[in-house]
C-alpha cells in the first residue's frame, strides 16, 4: 500500500511543527483509486505513524481527466462513477499519474 509511504512522508514533514490552530490539507489527483478507500487507508496509516497529526489532516480529491465511453469526450471528475456531463455516459480514467501535495494552512 503506497498510502503507508505517503503517511510516513507527511509525518516526517510535520514533525517539530506546531499545528495548533492550523490544519494539513492533502490534495490528491490522478491515479486509479477510489477516494473513500484511499482516505481510510491514508488516515489509518497516519494515525499509526503520527497520532498527534491525524486530527489536523483533511484530504481533498481534485478532479482528474476521464474519457467518456459513450461520446468519446473528455471531462474531469473525482469519482469513477461520475457521469459525463455532455451525455451521461460512463467515464474511464485517463493514464494520469497520481499526484499528492501537502499544504499547511494556518
Amino acid at each position: 500500500m503506497h498510502e503507508a509511504g505517503i503517511a510516513r512522508s507527511i509525518a516526517a514533514a510535520l514533525r517539530g511543527r506546531d499545528l495548533a490552530g492550523g490544519r494539513v490539507v492533502v490534495h490528491v489527483s490522478g491515479g486509479h483509486h477510489e477516494p473513500a478507500d484511499f482516505d481510510a487507508s491514508l488516515l489509518a496509516h497516519l494515525q499509526a505513524e503520527a497520532p498527534d497529526f491525524a486530527p489536523f489532516v483533511e484530504i481533498v480529491h481534485d478532479p482528474s481527466e476521464r474519457l467518456c465511453v459513450a461520446c468519446g469526450g473528455q471531462f474531469r471528475a473525482v469519482l469513477s462513477q461520475d457521469p459525463c456531463p455532455a451525455c451521461g455516459g460512463a467515464g474511464l480514467p485517463m493514464l494520469e499519474n497520481e499526484t499528492v501535495e501537502v499544504e499547511l494552512v494556518r
